[in-house]
């Protein structure tokens, strides 16, 4: 009995094991390296990042060092993480170790028969790619600082507040103003829709989603977690940034049916507007992004110089309102 039940957990580990590959994002200013995946390989005439299989011993970076090497005949350094994905196709699980670099000797060819071309990042969703990849190609999209708009005594103070707060880097902020009737709303997101946009930063309307009906010009929507149990399906184009905050287990498997690009996960501190209610803390955050097919911000009383915890935890950065916006 002993024998046939380590069989079975044996058996049992083999079918839960994933098979980790390292995936490198190689930069070029705002442009990244494909290769398109050949006839005899699966997923044929698909774009994909250059990468391949961590063998026994090595770490992902020793792993990119040495594809990069035998399949574009490129020396690289100083990757830095983006994202780890898991996947599961039909008959294998992946975990993709997702990193970028700028740093190559040289200009990437195809040493292995394959062709291999340079993209803009803006253009990535014309390609198709294998399933898994969705997340990198999110994750490349967004900022490691998420900045949800705060206190402010009107429109004018408002837009000063947000205008400062892209001057000093801003690029991807959620427009959050609850207390403003519709016709202040109106005005402040018309404003503040045109004033991101002429920074180049991204910017997501927190409500419903119809929303984008009335402000098209919108980059997306960002649902509450009371919310996101309306919807069965993407209750919006896929050409839109869609956001979810979640809180429980619950949550995120609801945010990933219904193909949000990304998720808020929190409380990982005490916050001040919840004071006494504790946070998750950074274990079990990166316990829960272990599991998460797309980029995670934590939130929560979160401060700048907790980004690069974030980061290191699994997650894309961190959202906060006090830790971004203006005082």
């Amino acid at each position: 009995m002993f024998f046939i039940q380590n069989l079975l957990r044996e058996k049992l580990v083999s079918l839960n094991s994933y098979i980790d590959i390292a995936v490198g994002v190689l930069q070029k200013d705002t442009k990244v390296c494909l290769a398109l995946r050949q006839k005899h390989q699966s997923h044929a005439n698909h774009w994909e990042f250059p990468g391949g299989k961590i063998e026994q011993g090595e770490t992902p970076i020793e792993a990119l060092k040495r594809e990069f090497l035998e399949e574009l005949a490129v020396e690289t350094d100083y990757w830095k993480p983006l994202i780890v994905i898991p996947w599961d196709y039909e008959k294998v699980s992946v975990r993709l170790h997702v990193y970028t670099t700028a740093e190559y000797t040289r200009e990437p060819l195809g040493n292995e028969g394959q062709q291999v071309k340079w993209f803009e990042i803006a253009d990535l969703h014309e390609l198709t790619f294998p399933a898994a990849n969705k997340g990198i190609l999110i994750a490349l999209q967004l900022a490691d600082k998420y900045m949800i708009t705060g206190k402010f005594s009107g429109v004018s103070d408002a837009l000063e507040k947000l205008s400062s707060a892209l001057r000093s880097g801003i690029e991807l902020c959620q427009l959050r103003a609850k207390e403003l009737d519709a016709y202040e709303f109106s005005d402040f997101a018309q404003a503040a829709i045109s004033l991101c946009h002429k920074k180049k930063a991204k910017i997501l309307l927190n409500g419903k989603t119809d929303l984008l009906a009335e402000f098209p010009e919108a980059d997306g929507i960002q649902l509450a977690s009371n919310l996101i149990y309306e919807y069965k399906t993407r209750p919006i184009a896929k050409n839109k940034l869609l956001g979810v905050s979640t809180h429980t287990d619950d949550d995120i498997k609801q945010a990933l049916k219904i193909d949000a690009d990304f998720i808020l996960l929190s409380p990982v501190k005490e916050t001040s507007s919840h004071p006494g209610v504790p946070g998750i803390g950074w274990d079990t955050f990166a316990q829960k992004v272990q599991s998460i097919t797309i980029p995670v911000y934590a939130l929560g009383g979160m401060k700048l110089k907790d980004i690069e915890e974030a980061k290191s935890q699994g997650g894309q950065g961190v959202a906060a309102i006090s830790g971004f916006w203006p005082e």
